[in-house]
């Protein structure tokens, strides 16, 4: 007799595009396919769907279910979840991002799932935020969290965040680094004559040296910090280029802010793009300056590419970037030791590399997807038991 497949939903706010909780959410879907049967449920907004690639996959789309606070349509979208888990009896809701999180972990809970599993990337409450909304966001979590039964983090340093704030202590947890494609990068980086070429084509001088902030245009990913750095040190090397890849809200005024500065020959705005490995490619360091992440995979990425990252303190940030190397991780907002950082490793040409390898090494050890997969395949069947 043939067992039945586990029946498993996941459910996510918005399909984002370059989204890195998407790209989690597609290789589990993706590679576990044959041994489970997998639905996903997701807001209206779609910016990017990648999920479509994938056969016979059950996409449901809440048409209430938004990014922002509303609460009549936030009470309808718990009704659509509701209703949608008692229909087709899922054993696991799998939940990620905060608002389809907190929607779906309330409708699975009050349908009587099996079992609920929170997938945290992240801690909304870290966001810049006032003193009363954050504090609103930790009760709503010390109220909830509860129902779920399983929490799977994407870095120790965003579960150990959540039980300094006492939220969900007693709920078991596991770590499931986020997952990228290692063979993507270590197969298919352009060769140097390609390079060349694509540097030509975005105006890149053959002997600038390039710095690479990648992530949506946001306030919280904070890409005016980059800017700002990258101002600063132009003071002490004319020979740079900035490239800012990704799109977003904040884009508009991040380009303000680059004419403003008078840097508008210097910064390039790339757009979104499906290549962060042929950009990486052609940088020397990537800035991260985001200031809330749950693992920062853009920083694995860039040391897949054997490119070194100077950082912002976040979450994530120390189990991204290998030990040896935390002395490139700076307070949020100091920009002074931003630049003298990056300055530092631009002209040291021995640390540079050493950097570069141990990067590249820690990232292929512990972020290949196979990895994650293979971690939730082990929740999965231990939680149906």
């Amino acid at each position: 007799m043939v067992s039945r497949k586990l029946k498993i939903l996941h459910t996510m706010t918005w399909l984002a595009p370059g989204g890195g909780v998407d790209k989690n959410v597609f290789y589990t879907i993706s590679n576990l396919r044959n041994e489970y049967e997998f639905h996903l449920a997701v807001g209206e907004d779609i910016f990017h769907n990648e999920f479509q690639k994938i056969d016979d996959l059950k996409i449901f789309i809440c048409p209430y279910l938004k990014r922002h606070l509303n609460l009549w349509e936030d009470i309808k979208s718990v009704f659509f979840f509701y209703k949608l888990i008692k229909k087709n009896k899922y054993d696991i809701v799998h939940t990620h991002e905060t608002k389809a999180s907190l929607i779906s972990r309330v409708a699975a809970w009050l349908a009587g799932c099996p079992t609920i599993i929170y997938g945290l990337h992240g801690v909304t409450f870290n966001d810049p935020h006032s003193k009363i909304r954050r504090l609103i966001y930790i009760i709503i979590e010390k109220l909830t969290i509860r129902m779920n039964d399983y929490i799977v983090s994407v870095s120790q340093d965003v579960i150990n965040v959540y039980h300094k704030n006492n939220i969900g202590k007693k709920i078991p947890y596991s770590v499931a680094y986020s997952g990228i494609d290692t063979e993507l990068f270590i197969g298919e980086l352009p060769e140097t004559e390609k390079k060349m070429l694509l540097k030509k084509r975005l105006g890149i001088n053959k002997d600038e040296k390039v710095l690479i902030n990648i992530g949506r245009f946001s306030y919280s990913k904070g890409q005016r910090f980059t800017i700002e750095a990258f101002h600063r040190l132009l003071c002490l090397d004319k020979n740079l280029k900035l490239l800012l890849v990704g799109e977003g809200e904040e884009m508009e005024n991040c380009k303000r802010m680059v004419g403003d500065l008078g840097l508008d020959e210097k910064v390039i705005f790339y757009g979104f793009s499906n290549n962060v490995h042929e950009l990486c490619s052609l940088a020397d360091i990537l800035i991260l300056t985001s200031l809330r992440e749950g693992l920062p995979r853009v920083v694995v990425e860039a040391s897949l590419c054997k490119v070194p990252t100077v950082a912002f303190e976040v979450e994530g940030i120390k189990e991204a970037i290998p030990a040896n190397f935390h002395e490139f991780i700076v307070k949020q907002n100091d920009i002074e030791s931003l630049v003298g950082k990056i300055h530092d490793l631009l002209n040291s040409e021995k640390i540079y590399t050493q950097y570069a390898c141990e990067a590249y090494q820690n990232a292929l050890s512990n972020w290949d997807f196979r990895t994650m997969t293979n971690t939730l395949r082990h929740i999965y069947n231990k939680k149906s038991q």
